[in-house]
C-alpha cells in the first residue's frame, strides 16, 4: 500500500512537471477560468437586477468551467497520451492502470480547485458579489462534483484510441451539454422528448445540486440518485477497459 501511494505521488509530481513545461498548454487551462469569469460576470451583471441577483449564476458557471477544464482538457490529454504511446510504455512498467488513471484524476482535481479559488476571488474582490453563506459546503460540493466529472471523463475517454475518434464525440458532447443542461434554455420550455435528454445529462443534475448548496436548500434525491447512477456506470466502464487486452498491449 505504501509502495502504491509512493508511486502515485511520484507519478503525479512527474505529470505536473511535464504539464508546466508546456506553458502554452498549461497557462490557458490554469487562468482561462478566471478570465472567462471576468467576461461572463461583466456581461451578466449588466442584465441582472443587482449584484446580489447575479450570485445565482456563479454555481452555474462553476459547473460549466469544470466541464470544460476537467472533461475536455484532461480527457483530451488522456487520449493524446494513449495515442502517443505513453500508456503502452508505462503499462509495461510496474505501474498499474488504476494508478495511472488516478494520477490524471488528481491533476484534474488540483486544476479544478485552482479554478474555484480564481472564480470566488474575482467575484468577491473585483465585482463585490455577495457570496453564499454556506461557502464550506459549496467548496465541498464543488470538489465532489469535479471528482464525479473527472470519473465520467476518464471512463468515457478511455474507449478512444486517438484524437480522431475523440474529437467528433467531444464536439457533439459540448453542444449536448450546453443546450441540454438547463443553463441556456429553460427545461420546462423544451419539447417533452427533449426534456428526457436533459434528465439523463449529468451536468444538469450537477448544476441543480450546486445551486441548492449555494442557497442552503434541501437536496432533491432525484438529482443525487442520477449522479450516483453515472458514478456506477463510469466504474463499470473503467472495469471493462481494465479487462480489455488492447489497454495493455
Amino acid at each position: 500500500m505504501n509502495l502504491s501511494t509512493k508511486a502515485i505521488r511520484k507519478q503525479v509530481w512527474v505529470d505536473l512537471l511535464i504539464f508546466f513545461r508546456e506553458p502554452f498548454f498549461a497557462l490557458p487551462i490554469l487562468f482561462l477560468p478566471g478570465l472567462f469569469f471576468v467576461v461572463y460576470a461583466g456581461a451578466m451583471a449588466k442584465s441582472a437586477a443587482s449584484m446580489e441577483g447575479f450570485g445565482q449564476y456563479i454555481p452555474i458557471y462553476m459547473v460549466l468551467v469544470v466541464f470544460l477544464t476537467v472533461f475536455f482538457n484532461i480527457g483530451m490529454q488522456y487520449v493524446t497520451d494513449k495515442q502517443s504511446g505513453i500508456f503502452k510504455r508505462l503499462l509495461l512498467s510496474p505501474i498499474r492502470l488504476s494508478n495511472l488513471v488516478l494520477t490524471y484524476a488528481i491533476k484534474g482535481m488540483l486544476i479544478s480547485v485552482l479554478g474555484f479559488i480564481e472564480m470566488i476571488a474575482i467575484a468577491a474582490l473585483v465585482f463585490r458579489i455577495p457570496l453564499s453563506e454556506h461557502m464550506p459546503a459549496v467548496f465541498l460540493a464543488f470538489v465532489i462534483i469535479a471528482a464525479v466529472m473527472m470519473l465520467i471523463s476518464l471512463s468515457l475517454h478511455g474507449f478512444f484510441k486517438n484524437t480522431r475518434q475523440q474529437m467528433p464525440v467531444a464536439i457533439i458532447g459540448f453542444q449536448y451539454v450546453l443546450f441540454a443542461s438547463g443553463m441556456i434554455l429553460p427545461v420546462e420550455k423544451m419539447p417533452k422528448i427533449l426534456q428526457y435528454l436533459v434528465y439523463i445529462n449529468p451536468v444538469y443534475h450537477m448544476n441543480l445540486v450546486l445551486l441548492r448548496v449555494w442557497f442552503g436548500r434541501p437536496q432533491n434525491w432525484v438529482n443525487l440518485l442520477a449522479l450516483a447512477a453515472w458514478v456506477a456506470l463510469s466504474l463499470v466502464f473503467l472495469w471493462i477497459q481494465k479487462r480489455r487486452p488492447m489497454d495493455r498491449s
